[in-house]
This record gives structure tokens, sequence and C-alpha cells, in this order.
């Protein structure tokens, strides 16, 4: 019975509590369709204490669909602390962060994406009264620091500024480049205060144009010049220097006459004596460097007997079948090297003959440099050397 009692009078108790708790009313919204460029001044209220969510607190909802992917600047004008206000779209999947006040915004909208601008107050016994305008952003704008810039080898950095907002300049930005052969582009990132980072990797002696277009706005060019090439010729040749790319009518000049000589307009050369030559080719302000290494076939020829000599079981017995020279494109990114290729046998320990090859080339500073596993098929314009003119 003492339970029944305690049972009745815990109901009533509750019952009396919520009498003297008033019952608000939940949130309510409104919606309205919104057109681009037009203003729209109302009232939001919060009459309560608690959750704005639970206290009666009115929502106002600007639905428009964008037709036309664009920069969008959003407005809220109230002098109001308490209005709150959102963009929330299906653009990312997700909203934007709220904004506390009156203040602005910009937003890049997709084409054919669906949006909604939310307004509401937030705090206790708040009426607010704003005024809500949209207008499509200035188009974006972009510029570069420098107009050019000079490579010698490894990647640069050259930072692009852009005006508005990242996502429009991420989709609307194109870049094409006159001549891939001389510069690449490898990549873009879009950092931090407006900035995109664009790495250029140079691949060739000689000049190319990148240019950068914002779909809507404006173009800018960046010129890189690749000043720094390499050059594999033998003594003897008579060949032109390889001009750089996109560059009419260079002045030509050689650093060593005693190694080669260069024809000053058309770049004929006349390969004189192993060693290291830069024939530089000048174009206005612009001087091309490129590092050449002429390559004495008998000297090479010679290196190459003596080194092999120093390295077999018994020297004595070394025997030399054939000697090659020639060219080979498969050391330097597809540059003619000239190349020897040394066809020899030696006795191994067991006394037993063994035939083996082994190929000599000079590097970029003209130190000879050896590779086993070659063989005269491998050779560009293969031609015998006599065996005795090594020894």
């Amino acid at each position: 019975m003492k339970k029944v009692i305690s049972l009745v009078l815990a109901l009533m108790l509750m019952v009396s509590i919520f009498a003297v708790i008033p019952v608000t009313a939940s949130a309510t919204t409104t919606n309205y369709s919104l057109e681009i460029g037009k203003s729209y001044t109302k009232t939001v209220e919060n009459p309560g204490t608690m959750s704005y969510l639970l206290n009666g607190a009115t929502y106002h909802d600007y639905t428009f669909t964008m037709s036309k992917s664009a920069n969008v600047t959003v407005s809220v004008a109230s002098s109001s602390s308490a209005i709150r206000w959102q963009v929330k779209g299906s653009t990312y999947g997700s909203s934007y962060s709220t904004q506390s006040g009156a203040g602005s915004a910009t937003y890049y909208l997709a084409k054919g994406k669906a949006f909604t601008i939310s307004v509401y107050a937030y705090g206790a016994s708040e009426k607010a009264k704003y005024t809500l305008k949209t207008a499509y952003a200035a188009p974006d704008k972009i510029k570069l620091s420098k107009k050019s810039g000079k490579f010698s080898s490894g990647k640069k950095t050259i930072v692009l500024t852009y005006t508005g907002t990242g996502d429009y300049t991420m989709d609307n930005l194109t870049i094409s480049n006159r001549n891939k052969k001389v510069a690449e582009v490898t990549s873009k990132t879009f950092v931090q205060g407006n900035k995109c980072n664009v790495d250029i990797n140079p691949v060739r002696m000689g000049k190319t144009v990148i240019t950068f277009k914002l779909k809507g706005s404006n173009t800018v060019k960046y010129t890189v010049y690749v000043t720094k090439g390499y050059w594999f010729i033998a003594k003897g040749s008579k060949e032109k220097a390889p001009k750089p790319l996109g560059v009419s009518k260079p002045k030509w000049k050689s650093s060593s006459k005693k190694v080669a000589t260069i024809n000053k307009k058309t770049g004929k050369i006349k390969a004189k004596k192993g060693g290291r030559v830069t024939f530089t080719a000048k174009k206005g302000k612009v001087s091309y460097k490129l590092s050449t290494v002429v390559t004495d076939y008998v000297k090479l020829g010679r290196k190459t007997y003596r080194e092999v000599k120093n390295v077999v079981n018994n020297p004595e017995k070394l025997k030399v079948y054939n000697v090659y020279r020639g060219y080979s494109k498969q050391i330097y990114s597809g540059l003619k090297v000239p190349v020897v290729l040394l066809d020899y046998g030696s006795t191994n320990e067991n006394g037993a003959m063994v035939r083996s090859k082994l190929l000599a080339y000079y590097d970029d500073v003209h130190e000879p440099r050896y590779a086993s596993g070659w063989n005269e098929n491998n050779i560009i314009g293969k031609k015998r050397m006599s065996v005795s003119s090594i020894k």
C-alpha cells in the first residue's frame, strides 16, 4: 500500500512541474525563391532562452539553382549581433561554414547545382532585421610576379596569384606550353593566400612560353629560357652545334679554339682534339651554354686497353679480337655519345680463355667510363679500328 501511495505522489509531482514550465513552439522555416542580384529585407525571431532549435525560432531559407558556374558574393546587413546565416548546397556534399553577424563572403557555385541560403537569429529573446543580397563577383584575375626565368638544371617553382576563390581558379585555369621539348609543366598546387605554385622542369636548351588563361578573365605568359645543354662529339667532327630550340639566328663562340672552333653565324664546328669545350649561343641578353665533350677514339681505345690489361689474370695472354667505334643513344637521355667497344679474350683462374666485351665512353666532364654486357649490335655507325692503334 505504501508503494502505491508513493507512486501516486510522484506522478502528481511530475504533473505539477510540467504545469509551471511554459511549452514553446518548435522552430519554423519559411521558404523563398532567390534571384541573384536582388536584395531581400526581412526579420527573423528567436523568442526564448532555450535552444534556438526548440523555442520557436524562425528560419528563412532562400533557394536557387545556378544557371552557370560562377563566384557569387553573399552579403548580409544587420544591426543585430544575433543574426546567423549559412550557404548550403550539394556542390561538395556538405554546407559551408556558418557566418555570425553582418558580413559577406564569396563562394564558387557550380552550374546546375541547387543551393540554399539560410538566415536565422541566435540568442535570447531576439528579433533581428536583416537585408540579404547576392551578386555575381567580378571575374577572377591572375598575375605573375615575373614574366620570365632562366633554367639550367632541376625544376623551378613559379608563383601564380589570383583574386576570387581558389575553387573557381582551379576549375577554370588552363595552362598551355609552346614547346614541350624545351620545358615541361609538371604540377600545379593551390596554397593558402590566393597562390598557385607551378613547377617547371627544364628538358632541353632553348626557349618556350607557358601561357596561363583563366576562363572569362585574363591571360598571362611566362617565358622559360633553358640556358644549359650537353653535347658529345668525336674528334674530326664537322657537324653543326644543336642550336637552342625556339631561338633563331643566335651568335656562336667557342671557349677553346684548341679543342674546337665554331662558325659565328652557322654554328658549324670543327673538333680538333679530345677534351672539353663550351659553345655559347647568344641571342639578345640571353646566353645559352652548350657544354661539349670531344672524344678522341684512339686515345679512348688506348685507355680501355690499359684498363683491361690492369684487371685480367694474365695480362701477357690478353688477346684483342676486335675494336669498334661509333655512337650510342643509351647512355645520356637519348644523346649520341661516342663509344669504343673492345672485344677481347683473357684466361680465367683455371687457365681457360674467356671472351668478353667492354664498352668505353667519356662522361660529361671528360672522364672515361666503362660498361660490360654490350655488343657491337648496340653501336650506331659502327666502324672497325685497327688493334695496333690502341696498343
